[in-house]
């Protein structure tokens, strides 16, 4: 058993704000189909809901750094739960437009990258040493069950409730989140108290230093050519993931008449993804050697493209989820070889920074494609989204194998 009385606390901090999350987006597509009738304005809402964050993640670590991991994400989700309800209250008055929700979830995204990194650095402060491994496990096991269930319970608390209760729900799940963490005692200060280390030792950084650290990150990544070719490769596969975020909504509604019904779909394809995306993951780890991660990659992103159209586009909810359960299991496949490549062709030095903007380059295309998937949507057809999606695929794994360098 884990000895340290805050674990629960923090356990159940990491997995509300986690769930809350997870469901965030899922329930703001649907809502926003459902309340304008519009694709495009759910695409962009997608945007507005994650590019901010994506924007300022390179400094979201110089910040829990400066700050204090505990004392920032308990800001961020209690921010987050102040922006989720006052979407919901705006909603239930009928002062909710467009531009409003754009505006509440762009305030919401630039916080956000505190929580996803900070969660994670919370535990060495927290747990005593010989627990911190199981601790950890838990941590990660927790992670991969929130990642499907999130999905789930979106779309059937979507369909049981409708749209403002869903993020009213979310909303208390953070409050509850950032609760939670007020309960915890100890940390960083008691920790470095215990290693015999003063809390005013270290001299504070400057912000033009963590500014140029940020900037040292961003020049490595464009200079290194490995991980500018994977940068270019992944965000245009996240272009791709991104559209399909909003293809899927529409794809179902076009099978499935009742909207309850319908939303209960979403989230059980979307679940059956994340599952196959796991188990993918997990392939590749017993398959990937080193060397062959390029090649992993580059197949993996073509069978992705196939995956989407045409299997996605047969024209039936079944190939819609078969198509998209072997796109996870491909994307599980695409994510462990970039992870291979990217830490084993980064100087150990510089990795700790180099990571967190690489990730964010990498992640960037996502926001372009929710925008995009609700354009092709709204003057289109899902099937013809399907194919620009599974275009995209292919034109990153064109990337992947131009771009990024051979072993050797």
């Amino acid at each position: 058993m884990l000895t340290s009385r805050n674990v629960p606390q923090l356990l159940l901090a990491a997995c509300l704000s986690r769930l809350a999350h997870g469901m965030l987006l899922f329930v703001v597509v649907l809502y926003a189909i459902a309340e304008f009738d519009s694709a495009e304005v759910a695409g962009l809402s997608g945007a507005f809901l994650t590019l901010p964050g994506f924007l300022v993640s390179p400094l979201a670590g110089a910040v829990l750094d400066r700050f204090g991991a505990l004392r920032a994400v308990a800001m961020d989700t209690t921010v987050s739960a102040v922006l989720v309800g006052a979407i919901a209250v705006l909603s239930v008055f009928g002062q909710l437009t467009p531009a409003v929700l754009y505006l509440m979830l762009a305030l919401f995204s630039i916080t956000s990258p505190l929580t996803d990194g900070g969660i994670r650095t919370l535990f060495p402060q927290f747990v005593p040493d010989a627990a911190y491994d199981r601790a950890n496990a838990l941590d990660l096991s927790t992670y991969s069950v929130i990642e499907v269930g999130g999905p789930l319970v979106a779309g059937g608390l979507f369909a049981l409730s409708g749209a403002n209760p869903a993020l009213l729900t979310v909303a208390a799940m953070y409050g509850l989140a950032a609760l939670s963490l007020s309960l915890l005692r100890g940390g960083t200060a008691k920790a470095d108290a215990d290693r015999g280390v003063a809390q005013d030792a270290a001299p504070q950084e400057p912000v033009q230093h963590l500014l140029r650290s940020a900037w040292e990150g961003i020049t490595y990544l464009l200079r290194n050519a490995t991980l500018r070719g994977l940068a270019a490769s992944y965000a245009v596969f996240q272009v791709a993931y991104g559209m399909l975020v909003i293809i899927v909504p529409v794809a179902v509604a076009g099978h499935v008449a009742d909207e309850t019904s319908s939303s209960r779909y979403v989230g059980l394809i979307w679940a059956v993804l994340g599952l196959a995306g796991g188990t993918g993951a997990l392939l590749a780890g017993k398959y990937v050697r080193a060397g062959l991660e390029r090649r992993f990659m580059v197949g993996a992103l073509v069978l992705s493209a196939v995956a989407v159209y045409p299997v996605s586009a047969l024209g039936s909810l079944v190939a819609l989820g078969t198509g998209l359960a072997l796109f996870g299991v491909m994307e599980g496949t695409v994510n462990v070889s970039l992870m291979s490549l990217r830490l084993r062709r980064t100087e150990p030095e510089r990795l700790g920074r180099v990571m967190t903007v690489s990730i964010s380059v990498n992640l960037i295309g996502f926001p372009v494609g929710t925008s995009l998937g609700g354009v092709v949507v709204d003057n289109g057809s899902p099937a013809r989204a399907l194919a620009v999606a599974a275009a995209l695929a292919l034109a990153a794994a064109v990337c992947a194998r131009l771009l990024v360098p051979k072993e050797g």
